[in-house]
């Protein structure tokens, strides 16, 4: 019989209910009164530099933008460039509009765009998106520009197309607020919304009134810090926020239908298994991990229903993924009571709950278990590191680039930056690199027929993937966004990189 969330909690080890209850604040200065508030899940980890999962922030509140976007087969569509050629193997050329400034009044051209395309290839954390491509960018007109990459890419318009290479003016890299040589979003994007002030607790922003696009319907509003789920859902029912940037699933019965979004997402939940260090270095061991997780009681009872089950690195909310391939794990072991390290973060709720279901099921099939949860900001360098036996993680697939290659690569293969598997597998890389082979240049290519025969490819290597037991999927997440009455046009993103945007009203 599964366990009801209440008594998984109350059996979770001392000290994991302390890091449960990471509690946020809201700003009550700054904003005028009446004015929008979204409560958002994430803390800044980076003062908002755009070279780091804060440019998901940006992007999130309308007030940073791309080059290109992405339509709902993940192919590019305009934004500030209006097209895109490729113009040899390695080079793509782009023309950018002419009638957009950047919030400090500075115009863009293919100068600004440039340099602000290889501050990001040359930071000291490079974007995942572009991480070992060898992007490099040149002005080539007032309004034009050539884009390269050390070896062909198919889908560079596509990661163009990614947060982390938003287009910010000269302005936003000098130095930054701090001036450290951060650099400094506030004031420095094009979106409908700018940032006027930017505190530990949240920004307060305004509409943007030389915005090139549509003018945003709402003249302001802010966004509040609230790492606490509880105290997000507690706010939306109180009145002092009126969206909240994710609505746990524990307390979903906490608000009324009416408050609730609920759409698909890319959004996979799994266990990354640490391949080079530990008991799990053995494949064998890992199949046995693999065996003893049941998905069902944590699909059904913490997700309250509201995902779906495994079906492998990509679930439903990519149609195209849907003709999955078979795969073999290696036969299991037989545990003898190997000590595995656990670890997630506590920002998603869920991640938490489901982690003492997982640990309890390994330790009904032999191993032992020692859990660890922090909160994102604070684990991620030890995940990367390889310090977790076992780490669970909710991971947007398509995130990045809106190409489920680039997950791929960033995730599992051996020069991977967010290799959290610690896996160098030379037939994963075989099948990883295989999906750009397949998108190479055919006569009479339609965007589409490129676009399908990646995608068959990337099946393909999901198998490969899997056959080595390095993830093993858990849940896809279901998008559910919280909305006071009364607030119209706040996106459901299924790549999750929009929510408030210019079409955002409040009565």
């Amino acid at each position: 019989m599964p366990l009801s969330r209440r008594s998984l909690l109350a059996a979770a080890p001392l000290g994991l209910g302390g890091l449960l209850a990471t509690a946020g604040c809201f700003d009550s200065g700054g904003a005028a009164p009446g004015r929008l508030t979204i409560a958002m899940a994430l803390t800044p980890a980076a003062a908002l530099s755009p070279h780091s999962d804060d440019a998901f922030l940006l992007a999130r509140w309308a007030v940073a933008e791309t080059l290109l976007g992405l339509d709902d087969d993940g192919l590019p569509v305009a934004r500030l460039a209006l097209d895109w050629t490729r113009a040899e193997g390695t080079a793509w050329d782009l023309t950018l509009r002419d009638d957009v400034a950047f919030q400090d009044g500075a115009a863009l051209d293919a100068a600004a765009v440039a340099a602000c395309l290889n501050a990001a290839a040359a930071a000291a954390a490079v974007p995942r998106v572009i991480d070992g491509i060898g992007l490099a960018a040149e002005a080539t007109g007032t309004h034009t520009l050539r884009v390269t990459t050390v070896e062909a890419d198919p889908v560079l318009p596509q990661r163009l197309s990614s947060p982390q290479l938003a287009i910010l003016s000269p302005g936003a890299y000098g130095g930054g607020t701090s001036g450290n040589g951060a650099v400094d979003p506030v004031g420095h994007a094009t979106g409908p919304f700018t940032i006027t002030e930017s505190t530990a607790t949240g920004v307060v922003l305004e509409r943007n009134d030389d915005y090139w696009g549509e003018p945003a319907l709402l003249d302001g509003y802010r966004a509040d810090y609230v790492p606490d789920a509880a105290t997000r859902v507690a706010a939306l029912r109180s009145g002092e926020a009126h969206v909240l940037e994710a609505v746990p699933y524990a307390q979903i019965a906490n608000l009324e239908d009416s408050q609730l979004q609920d759409a698909p997402t890319a959004r996979t939940v799994g266990l990354y298994l640490n391949t080079a260090a530990g008991p799990l270095a053995d494949p064998a061991l890992r199949a046995a991990v693999a065996a003893a997780v049941d998905p069902a009681p944590i699909v059904d009872d913490i997700y309250e229903g509201r995902a779906d089950a495994p079906e492998g690195l990509f679930g439903p909310a990519l149609a195209w993924a849907a003709d999955h391939r078979d795969y073999t794990l290696p036969e299991a072991a037989a545990p003898a009571g190997e000590a595995l390290r656990l670890g997630t973060y506590s920002n998603r709720a869920e991640l938490p709950e489901a982690l003492i279901v997982i640990a309890a099921q390994l330790e009904a099939a032999g191993f032992a278990t020692e859990t660890d949860v922090r909160e994102y900001n604070d684990i991620e360098p030890d995940m990367l590191a390889g310090d977790f036996d076992v780490f669970l993680m909710s991971r947007s697939v398509v995130q990045d680039s809106g190409d489920a290659y680039t997950a791929l690569a960033s995730d599992f293969a051996s020069e991977g930056g967010f290799n959290a598997s610690q896996l160098a597998d030379p037939a994963v890389d075989e099948a990883i690199a295989a999906v750009n082979t397949a998108s190479a240049p055919v006569e009479g290519d339609t965007p589409e027929a490129v676009a399908e025969r990646r995608q068959a490819a990337v099946l393909d290597a999901e198998a490969v993937v899997l056959g080595t037991g390095a993830f093993v999927p858990v849940a896809h997440e279901r998008l559910v966004t919280g909305v006071a009455q009364g607030v119209t046009g706040v996106a459901s993103d299924p790549r999750e990189r929009e929510i408030i945007t210019a079409a955002t009203d409040m009565e």
